[in-house]
């Protein structure tokens, strides 16, 4: 708890210093003491303290009174409380500069009667200080056991956030550290006001997990007081809460581990965990797996997170994270199956145009989707999305979102691959133009690549390629000096075609 303390006005009122009379500074009676001391050096300069009260006779610096204006400064800056000062027994005169200074910073000047012990003052002032603190200490150990009594008693942070509102006679509001309601005093107030408020952090495990905002400008000491005690309170029952969600979260992400490992779970059995779990078995789902070059981005993790939350919402599907390594394996639900018939197209939800633009703006990291599934068949979708992958970094190299329903036919070439030997046919039909880009360190198979892909189009193939139309031209006529091929009969394009896409999949590693 912080030092407590009372006005000077508060001190004023003591019998002792019933002939006391300011004589500047009057406007900062407000000012809180918190400690009493006594001048005896002329230069105090490093002990001063705020809320100190400062009695002296002026001995120490009697024969220059110039430093007495320097004197009130000094205590203005260390926002000390007052100069109490004894004027007839070393100073003649009080210098008007003084008075001046105490006026200019609202730091009282109190000439104390010269029959007064400073030891009578100091007990007087520190009686009621120490009074006030023991008064105020008594009463934050109340209200700590008040409220985490609330919290043991599982009584729910609406109950805790309304008896701290009670206790500050103000509206509150607790926030989690996206800016999101958690809870707010009355239930049923408005989103807290943007100016005129106080709000404090809250934090758990060393990290910030929310604020805490009162709808008040000032607070006094016991209202102080209250809000440290329900700070520690909220950070309770907030670290109950996360404890909850992560337990969650990982038996969420055990479940979902089952469902893609493949291990031999009922239909009825995977329907019972996704219930309990909050999936709703009803929904088509898919998997997108997002692999990163560096485990270590917390920055994308914490926003392709939020992006999927806020989508999710929106389309009131369920969606959910699993980290592994580094890799990220997305469980997404397209539409949550609910009046399924009634659904449009227009109404499902294409994760991977929500997705692409946000991939795009990152550097190093790979998207592969798999196709749609039921839950209890997901772990055909996630073979899916890792061979998307697989395929459509092997082809399209400067592409970085793959989605196997684009690539499924290459994923058939591969699997009848190893039942036909096709490699005497692609070395026959372009082994000269990977033999020279091999010799000359060119590139003409993806450039032949992306011409056959674009139906012939020079510019569509200078576009994928990222270079002029004329050097698509230039390297297709050196592809036909070179290989004595024919791009003009669409059966040999289309043969041509398949040997590329198979050189790149199996010989091109």
């Amino acid at each position: 708890m912080k030092s407590a303390g009372i006005t000077l006005s508060e001190i004023l009122c003591l019998p002792i210093l019933k002939d006391a009379r300011v004589i500047g500074g009057e406007k900062g009676l407000t000012r809180v003491v918190k400690y009493i001391d006594i001048m005896e050096v002329p230069d105090v300069t490093g002990w001063l303290r705020e809320g100190e009260l400062l009695l002296t006779t002026a001995y120490a610096i009697r024969h220059d009174p110039r430093l007495l204006p320097k004197l009130v400064e000094q205590l203005a800056q260390a926002e000390a409380a007052a100069l109490a000062i004894k004027t007839e027994r070393f100073l003649n005169d009080m210098p008007i500069e003084m008075i001046q200074m105490s006026q200019k910073y609202n730091l009282p000047i109190i000439q104390l009667p010269n029959n007064v012990p400073y030891m009578d003052i100091t007990h007087a002032v520190m009686e009621q200080i120490i009074d006030k603190q023991a008064s105020l200490l008594r009463r934050s150990e109340e209200i700590y056991k008040t409220l985490t009594t609330l919290v043991v008693e599982n009584r729910g942070i609406q109950v805790v956030a309304d008896r701290v509102s009670g206790l500050l006679k103000s509206s509150l509001w607790l926030v989690d550290k996206a800016g999101k309601m958690i809870v707010s005093s009355p239930q049923m107030s408005p989103d807290f006001p943007s100016n005129g408020t106080l709000s404090w952090n809250i934090r758990v495990d060393n990290q910030l997990e929310g604020k805490l905002i009162i709808d008040k400008k000032h607070l006094d000491d016991l209202e102080l007081i209250c809000v440290e005690q329900a700070r520690l309170v909220f950070s309770l029952e907030l670290m109950r809460r996360k404890t909850a969600l992560d337990t969650e979260h990982k038996l969420r992400g055990d479940f979902i581990e089952e469902l893609l490992t493949g291990l031999p779970l009922s239909k009825q059995v995977i329907i019972d965990k996704a219930n309990q779990f909050g999936f709703k078995t009803e929904g088509i789902w898919e998997i997108a797996i997002v692999e990163l070059e560096n485990e270590e981005n917390d920055v994308f993790f914490e926003k392709i997170s939020l992006l999927i939350e806020q989508t999710a919402q929106v389309y009131k599907v369920n969606s959910h994270i699993l980290v592994k390594g580094n890799r990220l394996v997305l469980l997404l639900a397209s539409h949550s199956g609910e009046q399924i018939k009634q659904i449009t197209i227009e109404d499902n939800l294409n994760w991977k145009s929500v997705l692409t633009p946000f991939i795009y703006e990152w550097q190093g990291i790979r998207v592969g989707f798999g196709g749609k599934a039921q839950l209890w068949d997901i772990q055909g979708s996630f073979l899916e999305a890792k061979r998307a992958i697989l395929i459509g970094s092997r082809i399209y190299h400067h592409y970085r979102v793959f989605a196997f329903e684009d690539l499924e036919l290459y994923q058939l070439l591969l699997d009848a691959s190893e039942f036909v030997d096709m490699d005497k046919l692609v070395k026959k039909k372009i082994g000269k133009i990977y033999k020279y880009d091999q010799e000359h360190g060119t590139d003409f198979i993806t450039t032949f690549y992306f011409y056959l892909a674009s139906g012939g189009s020079l510019m569509e193939t200078a576009k994928e390629l990222f270079i002029h139309r004329n050097s698509v031209k230039y390297r297709m006529d050196r592809i036909r000096e070179i290989a004595d091929i024919d791009t003009e009969n669409f059966r040999e394009r289309f043969v041509y075609y398949i040997c590329i896409i198979y050189y790149k999949l199996k010989m091109e590693t």
